[in-house]
């Protein structure tokens, strides 16, 4: 069991250069083919990019885009030919307000999708989670998320699995078994506050997911823990800083798609302060 197709998300900014490297580094581990995806806006609508334009689009103003996506296009080019991956490219060419679902039509038809973490402090930020959230909802692919902070080895020596026991933890374990095969390193399986959510666990919590990685040759081990003044998301977080770890699993959760921010509020937190990859599925 592989992951065999991958997708990149690719601009030209310096984060696209973090993410490509994450999947060319798991194509080189696995054998894969990488179609890296670059998009080209019809328009540019302040609300997403922070910057007062005129209305109509000018041909200067077209080009700007044009060679943004080429210059994307080309440098994940170069870097694939120099890494010896197959590969190849799609442009997307849209108004923003398309291009969350037409990416996540582009991730419908592969393993796997690398996306960069939205910097807020980047006037584009609203646009990239705009992204993420339509890849991370309707694609039905896990999403590997790589920090803008730029951590993006994939030998990844110590992985840990957020657990409450429920079908979207599933989903994502499952989703990340070929990441954590044959890789070496430690995989914790993190269960809090594990009494809060009996029903969604066995008599000792964490052990049957546990059980069911071994039987991939996956070993893993279980931690177990209580936290009462504070949040779940604040725990997981910590818990990352004080293992050292370099890669979290988790399922991803969604208060209401008619939301503007479709993310529930662990998810929603560990997006926005993430240092470490995070791998989710919904």
């Amino acid at each position: 069991m592989a992951f065999k197709n991958l997708l990149v998300h690719i601009d030209d900014s310096v984060a696209s250069t973090q993410r490509v490297a994450a999947a060319l580094a798991l194509a080189k581990r696995q054998d894969a083919m990488v179609t890296g995806v670059a998009i080209e806006l019809e328009s540019t609508i302040s609300s997403y990019i922070g910057v007062k334009l005129p209305a109509s689009l000018t041909d200067a103003q077209r080009e700007i885009v044009r060679r943004a996506a080429d210059d994307a296009i080309d440098a994940f080019t170069r870097a694939a030919k120099a890494a010896e991956i197959r590969h190849q490219t799609h442009r997307i060419i849209c108004g923003a307000a398309k291009a969350p679902a037409l990416l996540s039509f582009h991730a419908r038809h592969a393993d796997i999708t690398f996306m960069g973490q939205p910097d807020m402090r980047e006037p584009g930020a609203p646009f990239y989670e705009s992204l993420l959230d339509g890849v991370m909802f309707a694609s039905g692919r896990p999403v590997y998320i790589v920090p803008y902070i730029g951590r993006f080895d994939m030998a990844h020596r110590k992985a840990v699995i957020a657990w409450d026991g429920g079908k979207k933890a599933v989903r994502a374990v499952n989703d990340a078994i070929p990441l954590l095969q044959g890789r070496g390193g430690e995989v914790v399986v993190l269960v809090i506050n594990a009494e809060e959510r009996k029903g969604a666990h066995g008599a000792a919590p964490g052990e049957d997911i546990r059980a069911h990685l071994a039987r991939h040759g996956i070993d893993a081990r279980i931690a177990r823990e209580t936290v009462r003044d504070l949040a779940i998301d604040a725990a997981i977080l910590n818990y990352l800083t004080d293992a050292g770890a370099d890669l979290l699993i988790m399922g991803a959760y969604s208060h209401s798609r008619l939301r503007e921010k479709a993310f529930g509020g662990v998810t929603n937190a560990i997006l926005h302060q993430m240092t470490t990859p995070v791998l989710m599925a919904e």
